[in-house]
């Protein structure tokens, strides 16, 4: 399979799981994606107005640059940005 410049839709550069009892999860993360119903807390990403809490259905996913999360409720992965 040729990923060319597209690794991260491979998974090379990994993620970490993150559900309620991880607390604020910091990093630099390129995409997150909710394994089941799950609401997230506070966040800090690069996208404008994001709310503060928000419901993801599951499979949704985010693409963006995260640097802090929070997860109320449910489990997500976040997958690592190439630095």
């Amino acid at each position: 399979m040729n990923i060319g410049s597209s690794r991260q839709q491979s998974g090379e550069y990994g993620g970490k799981h993150i559900d309620a009892s991880s607390g604020t999860v910091t990093g630099s993360f390129a995409e997150i994606l909710s394994l089941e119903a799950t609401v997230l807390g506070a966040t800090t990403s690069n996208i404008v107005n994001f709310p503060a809490s928000k419901n993801l259905v599951v499979g949704q996913r985010i693409q963006g640059v995260w640097t802090s999360i929070v997860v109320t409720s449910g489990s997500l992965v976040a997958f690592n940005r190439k630095y």
